[in-house]
């Protein structure tokens, strides 16, 4: 017989951990098993296409907010072609309310409740006809025309009894994000998450995850997403997995998710020690009011939150990924941007502004009426209003969003961002974006696509309007950002060029030049060939100083070195103005 695990993630890099530890333990019977993982972004009927080419005995998915309504529809149709098909759903969209989905779609036969590894397979031997489907904890199922519920399965209390969830499959994992856990639980109780219904962390064996990640590492995976609620839930367990990770020396990236409050001067003292760019962290801000965060049951202290974020950042060796919910209780729109500026001036790598999602099951979504939550119906169930917000206020804060992606968290107009915040907001960033959305609303242009080069002008056009005395100097910063971030020789239409004629000639001058490349370029001292250093040079004038911000009388020339395999520069070389003016005359 043959059981097909699939589900529709929400990109392709994305990757389905929940379908891969299934799998293993559905290996171990009697059972043809094959994973099958799609998008939300193919057609229902593609999907249902190649569903159907397996013609699968029992077919599973594994569902969530992003994929429910997709995999509900998809169920349907298919019943109607496959009706001999036993459909099984799991996964925290359909745990809560089991019963009711039952109800409402025929064509589910059974529902997995909450950890679904033992109950699966459970579930099988029934079909199988070697278990009463009564005697399975965990699931609720159609038994003729009657729906029966059967008791909560117990959570699973050695984890070591789950298999290694990849097997031989990881070259399947090129270019995307693999998933792991060293954990399950949270050792706190936020009550907009669903995993404050459960309660304690459970580990996995610590020589078992040694194991397993030395497997991912050698087998060259890209990243590795960590699952675990909190990662440094216990310090040294963490930190003895960090060391291991250093100790195989791979290229494999690891993105946790943390607590950075807890953090013991001793670990930060270690995180300042460890390979640039090997470890993300991604740490839960989401709101820096005490009275919001204590109605949601987050216990936080912004002061030592903020000093042990700044001592991580003093290291400048882990990106750091910000994050911030809008809508909890309390917080209105000013106080909101209040926490967004706390936040902002941490200059992270990145910053996540996420809406309050009232998930089934979750703590506030019982509490609702108490702040006057309105949400979705239907999945993802988010904020459209409460008492300290209206909807008005949630459609500023989307556009807010909007160009937070586009200019701060893509990376693209970190310098002119930095200006404009400090100089020209006195370090009032959530008072620009708002301003700058104002301005987007205004011209129209969230209603289209638009190409990078146009967002540049955009921002342009945005301070001429406004601040027309920043206007020089902002250009030339665009100009700077935009050319540290793309090995391009040309500029977007509005940022001024001031390149005399001969900057090819110079620049060639400049590569010939042995005692400038010593001086400034010693890696490329040795190179094969002038042409080979000049397809990694951008040779560019300004009529400001970048290294001192001063405007100049006199143009100032700078060399971009670009990273030949990330297309971006990793220098800036201010070039001799003596040198220069003499190649000039």
């Amino acid at each position: 017989m043959k059981l097909l695990l699939t589900t529709l993630n929400a990109k392709y890099i994305h990757s389905s951990l929940a379908l891969a530890y299934l799998q293993a333990v559905a290996a171990d019977g009697s059972w043809e098993t094959r994973v099958r993982e799609f998008t939300i972004n193919e057609k229902n009927e593609y999907i249902m296409a190649e569903i159907f080419r397996e013609q699968p005995d029992v077919l599973a998915f594994s569902v969530y907010i992003w994929n429910v309504g997709a995999i509900l529809e998809i169920c349907r149709e298919y019943k109607k072609v496959a009706p001999q098909s036993y459909i099984i759903l799991g996964g925290p969209e359909v745990s809560y309310n089991a019963l009711t989905v039952l109800e409402e779609n025929e064509s589910i036969d059974c529902i997995i409740r909450g950890e679904g590894e033992e109950s699966l397979k459970e579930v099988l031997e029934s079909i199988a006809g070697t278990k009463s489907r009564a005697a399975i904890k965990g699931i609720s199922y159609r038994n003729g025309p009657s729906i029966l519920d059967n008791p909560d399965r117990e959570l699973i209390a050695d984890l070591a009894i789950i298999p290694f969830p990849y097997q031989d499959q990881l070259d399947s994992y090129h270019k995307r994000i693999l998933y792991y856990e060293t954990s399950r639980g949270c050792p706190y109780n936020c009550s907009y998450c669903l995993s404050s219904t459960i309660k304690g962390v459970r580990f996995f064996p610590l020589q078992r995850v040694k194991e397993d990640l030395a497997k991912l590492i050698h087998a060259g995976v890209e990243e590795v997403k960590f699952v675990d609620r909190t990662f440094n839930a216990d310090e040294r367990r963490a930190r003895e997995i960090m060391e291991f990770i250093i100790s195989q020396q791979g290229n494999t990236r690891f993105h946790c998710e943390i607590t950075a409050e807890y953090l013991s001067p001793e670990f930060i003292s270690f995180l300042a020690t460890v390979p640039a760019d090997l470890f993300k962290f991604e740490i839960g801000i989401q709101s820096t009011c005490p009275e919001s965060l204590a109605a949601v049951r987050r216990n936080s202290n912004w002061t030592r939150l903020r000093t042990n974020i700044e001592r991580l950042q003093a290291a400048a060796n882990i990106h750091l990924h910000l994050d911030l919910i809008a809508g909890l209780p309390y917080e209105s729109f000013k106080r909101f941007g209040r926490s967004f500026n706390d936040v902002f001036s941490l200059h992270p790598d990145a910053i996540q502004l996420g809406f309050l999602k009232l998930l089934k099951g979750s703590q506030i979504r019982v509490a609702a009426r108490e702040h006057g939550y309105l949400f979705q119906d239907n999945p993802p169930y988010q904020l459209l209003a409460n008492h300290y917000l209206d909807y008005n206020d949630i459609l500023q804060l989307k556009q807010i969003e909007n160009l937070l992606d586009r200019y701060y968290n893509s990376g693209k107009m970190r310098f002119t961002l930095d200006f404009i915040v400090q100089q020209i907001y006195q370090g009032d960033a959530f008072n620009f974006l708002a301003a700058f959305a104002s301005y987007w609303q205004e011209q129209g242009y969230f209603a289209c696509s638009h190409r990078q080069e146009a967002e540049y002008n955009f921002l342009l056009d945005f301070i001429k309007s406004n601040f027309v005395e920043f206007q020089e100097t902002v250009n030339e910063l665009l100009k700077y950002d935009y050319l540290w971030n793309q090995q391009s020789s040309n500029l977007p239409s509005q940022l001024n060029r001031y390149n005399p004629e001969n900057t090819s000639q110079i620049l060639y001058t400049l590569i010939k030049d042995r005692d400038f490349v010593q001086s400034n370029l010693p890696p490329y001292a040795s190179r094969k060939s002038n042409r080979e250093l000049r397809r990694l040079l951008h040779l560019e004038f300004f009529k400001t100083d970048l290294i001192t911000g001063i405007r100049s009388s006199q143009l100032v020339p700078y060399l971009f070195l670009y990273n030949p395999r990330r297309k971006k520069a990793e220098e800036l070389i201010k070039v001799p103005g003596t040198f220069i003016n003499s190649d000039i005359n």
